[in-house]
């Protein structure tokens, strides 16, 4: 059950890796020369066979159901990406101008992460309630991680007794531009806004849209957490996953329920912003 959220959370982190040579190039202080972009991109290109594999499954559901044009347009992704570098590079080897070649590769990483996301936004995920049996917590986290980190636009998250484990269990691959939202209690020591405080103040440096925010008690019971337009329900807390007998799946996404998940998020206190 799920298969599709790991698998497309595999894909994800491996085309991460794949383009890592040129990120990093295009990432330091300093323009590179033109020939460790050149070995960068072979190495990137070293690696597109296999990563196709793992779209191949994403994009299978059965023997004789494929997504072929699904296929066809996320696989070209890094063919795409590597064709517009190999351009820049034909051109800066014309001008000599390594300063305006970083920023145009840099640029051409963006485009092709944007390419990426809206072509996977075309593959479906069909998620469906289960059951974490008692004495599952680890599979329970692998199930739990693989919605958190669909997570492409938006993800919210309420639980009054929010734990810092959280972050560091939840939050470490998503990417740094999503609208974050962290509802929770005041709590104490370990627990709620004074339990996670201080993850918290560091993590509000690094996400550019996010915020901690503190409601009272009564505002909040079931843990809810809201994936892009997708709207997942957990019995206890992500910490606690599995541990006992858990329910875990999508709940109401309707305009309504997103007004009220709004609402309450209105009239909390933001304790933490970017």
């Amino acid at each position: 059950m799920n298969d599709k959220a790991r698998q497309l959370h595999e894909v994800v982190l491996e085309l991460g890796i794949l383009v890592q040579p040129v990120v990093d190039l295009v990432g330091g202080d300093t323009p590179p020369a033109i020939d460790q972009y050149r070995v960068a991109c072979a190495k990137v290109h070293a690696g597109d066979a296999p990563w196709r594999q793992s779209v191949r499954k994403l994009t299978t559901y059965g023997p004789d159901v494929f997504l072929n044009t699904e296929f066809q347009k996320t696989s070209h992704v890094v063919e795409r990406f590597l064709r517009e570098i190999n351009t820049k590079i034909t051109q800066a080897v014309k001008s000599n101008g390594l300063a305006e070649l970083q920023s145009a590769c840099a640029a051409e990483v963006r485009r092709m992460k944007e390419d990426f996301y809206e072509c996977l936004a075309e593959i479906p995920v069909d998620w469906k309630p289960e059951i974490f049996l008692a004495n599952t917590p680890f599979t329970a986290y692998l199930k739990l991680k693989n919605a958190v980190s669909s997570a492409r636009t938006r993800l919210f998250h309420f639980d009054r007794y929010l734990q810092p484990e959280f972050f560091d269990l939840f939050l470490r691959d998503l990417p740094r531009t999503i609208e974050l939202r962290l509802v929770t209690t005041h709590g104490n020591g370990t627990y709620g806004v004074e339990g996670v405080r201080a993850v918290s103040d560091i993590a509000r440096r690094e996400f550019s849209d996010y915020r901690l925010i503190e409601v009272s008690p009564n505002q909040l019971h079931d843990r809810n957490l809201v994936v892009d337009e997708a709207v997942f329900s957990l019995g206890p807390g992500v910490d606690r996953a599995g541990l006992a007998l858990t329910n875990f799946g999508p709940s109401d996404a309707s305009s309504t329920a997103q007004s009220e998940f709004a609402r309450i998020m209105q009239s909390g206190v933001v304790v933490h912003t970017s």
